[in-house]
């Protein structure tokens, strides 16, 4: 007989690729086949994988129906078995595995949707914390400012997208008696999704707002962030030049600041080592 690690290996195996064989020495007949018994287990698995992902993509499967969800989740079980007890976390890989099926169909926008949800899956149970005013800022030199960094809300997530994501979204939830077409085509979203004390809360940020506050997910500093604002402000400038004399101002980094606490989604704030070295 196998040791117990490599017996519960191959039953882990048979669950997952249909095998037998290598079992059937080793589970008693007892009246039912060998198949027959991996079977209970092998539907239990699948049933409660599927459940599972309905659970944390509910809009998906509206959006597709339930039938197709269900072989959705089948397909996506073959490509991305779990090896964990809790099952919360089979759906980090859900959004790519959307893009990949449907990046270039009618159906792209799904991807973008799984990513939402996942996003709001992912607030939801992250850990809370004590968020920080303004104030902070006022004991720093302003020479040091291009070096701060900010630590975001951990219950916080940015999504972007090119489609109507947020809309849709709402349109699908259980109390909504919304009915109405939305185009795909009519812009795309910001969003910045945050757990509140009263409720998960989605806020579409304007574009320089938005590309700051990934510059702080990535860990940039301040200054690096400011750049990367601008330097996406320049580029929309450009393209719109020829459409429209009058651009739209540039980046005000102040006035970002501003809402970024007045959200309470900045929770930290590292200042530079001294206030004439650079992090």
């Amino acid at each position: 007989m196998p040791a117990l690690r490599n017996l519960q290996l191959q039953f882990a195996d048979a669950l997952f690729d249909g095998t037998v064989e290598p079992l059937t020495s080793q589970i008693i007949f007892n009246g039912v086949d060998v198949a027959d018994r991996l079977d209970i287990y092998r539907n239990n698995l699948r049933e409660g994988f599927i459940k599972a992902l309905s659970l944390g993509f509910p809009v998906i499967e509206r959006l597709v129906g339930e039938e197709y969800f269900r072989q959705l989740a089948v397909d996506f079980q073959r490509a991305h078995p779990s090896r964990a007890g809790d099952l919360h976390h089979i759906g980090a890989p859900f959004s790519q595995f959307l893009r990949e099926r449907f990046g270039r169909s009618k159906y792209a926008y799904l991807s973008d949707m799984a990513a939402l949800e996942w996003a709001h899956q992912q607030v939801l149970i992250a850990a809370d914390a004590e968020p920080i005013s303004a104030e902070a800022l006022r004991d720093v030199d302003p020479a040091n400012y291009e070096h701060l960094r900010f630590d975001l809300h951990p219950a916080s997530a940015l999504v972007q997208s090119g489609y109507p994501i947020v809309r849709i979204w709402r349109a699908n939830q259980p109390e909504s008696g919304a009915d109405e077409v939305i185009d795909l085509g009519a812009g795309g979203d910001n969003v910045l999704v945050l757990r509140t004390p009263e409720c998960i809360e989605f806020h579409s940020l304007p574009a320089g707002d938005f590309t700051v506050l990934s510059a702080f997910v990535r860990d940039l500093p301040l200054g690096a962030a400011l750049d990367a604002a601008q330097s996406d402000a320049d580029e929309a400038d450009a393209d719109q030049s020829d459409k429209d004399e009058a651009a739209e101002p540039g980046f005000d980094l102040g006035a970002a600041l501003r809402r970024f606490f007045s959200l309470g989604i900045i929770v930290g704030l590292q200042r530079p080592a001294t206030p004439s070295q650079g992090s």
